[in-house]
């Protein structure tokens, strides 16, 4: 028997000879992206081919040039749209095969989508004669295994990578020792709102999740917010440069995975020279085909993964239309359908889609009543729990279509929410009494927005309120008792239907502030307190009203809120507070009095009627008698 040393001689061709055993009209599997066989590829353009059809996962930039410059001879067919790839025009979408990362393996093994000759490229053999796919098992294990002909280029600067990437000798026809530099993606320079919309991204992300990000940008934004987590995990598509600091921080490493534990899963790696370097010979990275790392069931055997991916669009309805090109550097289905189901399927998984709020050319709004005729749908509406822009986060999950359409209108730029809100109304997806409301600046919002424990370990977000908070100013109304109910609004109110919650929940800063405290997950978050301020222009102070579920009462809730106020009117040119409180309320009229302020009280029908100007801070010995 020959050793393997003896039949790897054996296989040895230069490339021009490679190119020979393509023959007009082939269908040729090419290593995709950063993975390219360039030396084959060139002698490919070199040769007299006529009618050869290249198929890469995605389109990389020696294909596509060669492509290009040689119409006729050569065509790309791929399963993403829109790559960078140089000066080069960008690819026809009707070469595009819209199917799912997981789907394409199975259509290469049943020849749905049929291979002659796959050229790929390879790392050396190791001592045992077995050759590595490096930086690219996805769809190109599949190709091997279903092509009549495999070449491979062997390549001693592509890395050698655990997991489901060993060749065999036996399986490549020929072999062509050709070095050279793997293609390289260099990271982008995100922008103001990319990064609040990676700020945002961060903080769906708890300690042991296990995350999937979409490619290039958001994953570079969000290292920033990640670095203090602690036992997370990857299970991705792509692996990039910016993952490399997650799990050399620390901040990574895969200790809550319920398979697999320890390891870091993706299917191809895509980025610098510093991450081929990292991965290579690396055991704590494995890459698998595409068909086992995005199969939907496996992914959600893990708790806590989500699923962050990125989009051209969203309608009023929660639909998503395909990737942005511009900040993703490519376009397809890929995995992001096969993630977001993963998602769903994993115990506290949560699928997140973000997307500026206007497109960079048109200025128009990404968030849209409804897609134009050519729109491709990657994700349907109950198949993404969040949405992301740079103006903040919508839940969508188990929400009505008047529902989605409030919370996308609330992250949508402000310019566009007055047409955004008509256009919902005509399509019957609001109220027809639905009002364009004026909120809250959005610096304002993320001045107020904090997190606060109160007494009793009580773990509490406060914020601005939101349109969206009808549902649960409802809920709180509906749980005060009647006393309680009397004491906010002096009389015995039974109900607050929509029309009295629409007003609640649409305060202009100008006009007044409201802030809420929050308790719960984010799927399932409640209201246990609201405090405002309605600004008197005649004379320069705000009235005050207060509102707790009595269930939490007793805590410092109102004490805080007051204090809270006080500090954003003082920043806003407000001249002091007023309010009206009944006699008998006397748990509140304690909390005015803990002001640091003169109380100018006055008593009527058993109504005492306070003020406080912020210029006229109590003697020393009022204070010490509190």
């Amino acid at each position: 028997m020959q050793s393997w040393r003896q039949r790897y001689a054996s296989k040895l061709v230069s490339a021009q000879q490679a190119a020979s055993y393509v023959k007009n009209g082939d269908r040729v599997y090419l290593g995709s992206s950063c993975s390219e066989p360039g030396a084959i590829i060139e002698a490919l353009g070199k040769s007299y081919l006529e009618d050869v059809e290249f198929i890469q996962f995605i389109r990389g930039p020696k294909a596509t040039e060669l492509a290009s410059k040689i119409p006729g001879r050569f065509t790309i067919k791929s399963f993403f749209v829109g790559g960078r790839t140089g000066g080069t025009e960008q690819p026809l979408e009707a070469d595009y095969v819209p199917l799912f990362h997981s789907q394409i393996p199975n259509f290469f093994r049943n020849r749905r989508i049929a291979i002659d000759v796959a050229i790929v490229q390879v790392a050396p053999p190791d001592r045992f004669g077995r050759f590595s796919l490096g930086i690219s098992v996805d769809i190109t294990m599949s190709a091997l295994e279903s092509a009549r002909l495999v070449i491979a280029q062997v390549n001693s600067r592509m890395p050698r990578t655990n997991g489901d990437t060993t060749v065999l000798a036996d399986r490549i026809n020929h072999l062509v020792e050709a070095d050279e530099d793997l293609n390289e993606l260099q990271e982008e320079k995100l922008q103001e709102r990319e990064l609040l919309i990676s700020r945002y991204c961060g903080e769906l992300i708890e300690d042991g999740s296990i995350l999937q990000f979409g490619f290039a940008g958001i994953s570079q934004g969000l290292m920033d917010h990640l670095k203090d987590k602690r036992n997370l995990g990857l299970h991705t598509e792509i692996l990039a440069d910016p993952m490399v600091d997650l799990i050399e921080c620390g901040a990574v490493d895969n200790s809550t995975k319920k398979m697999y534990r320890g390891k870091s899963l993706a299917t191809c790696c895509m980025g610098t020279r510093r991450l081929y370097d990292f991965i290579d010979e690396n055991s704590l990275i494995e890459l698998y085909p595409s068909d086992v790392v995005l199969n939907p069931a496996f992914i959600g055997a893990n708790d806590k993964v989500v699923a962050i991916n990125l989009a051209l669009q969203v309608d009023l309805r929660g639909q998503i239309r395909q990737g942005n090109p511009t900040w993703t550097a490519f376009e397809g289905s890929g995995g992001d359908h096969d993630f977001m189901m993963g998602a769903n399927l994993s115990r506290g998984g949560r699928s997140i889609v973000c997307l500026r709020s206007t497109s960079i050319k048109s200025g128009r709004s990404t968030i849209v009543p409804s897609f134009g005729p050519k729109a491709a749908v990657i994700l349907n509406r109950g198949e993404v729990n969040y949405i992301v822009t740079e103006y903040g986060i919508a839940y969508l999950g188990g929400r009505t279509i008047r529902e989605r359409a409030m919370a996308l209108i609330e992250v949508s730029h402000p310019d566009h929410r007055e047409d955004l809100m008509r256009s919902a109304r005509e399509m019957g997806y609001l109220y027809a009494d639905q009002f364009y409301y004026k909120s809250v600046s959005p610096d304002l919002r993320r001045r107020i927005r904090t997190d606060k424990v109160f007494k009793g370990g009580l773990e509490c977000h406060v914020r601005v309120i939101k349109p969206t908070d009808e549902s649960m100013i409802r809920d709180l109304f509906y749980n005060l008792s009647e006393s309680s109910v009397y004491f906010r609004y002096f009389s015995p109110k039974r109900s607050m239907p929509h029309k009295n919650l629409q007003q609640y929940c649409n305060i202009n800063e100008n006009e007044g502030i409201s802030i809420v405290v929050t308790i719960g997950p984010r799927e399932n978050r409640r209201i246990i307190g609201e405090a405002r301020y309605m600004i008197e222009p005649e004379e320069g102070l705000a009235d005050t009203a207060f509102m707790v579920d009595e269930n939490y009462q007793g805590r410092g809730i109102a004490t805080f809120l007051l204090n809270y106020l006080v500090e954003i009117a003082k920043e806003r040119g407000i001249k002091g507070f007023k309010a009206d409180v009944l006699f008998s309320n006397q748990p509140m009229l304690k909390v005015y009095d803990k002001l640091p302020f003169k109380n100018h009280k006055k008593f009527s029908d058993g109504v005492i009627s306070l003020k406080f100007r912020f210029d006229e801070p109590k003697e020393d010995s009022e204070q010490k008698k509190q």
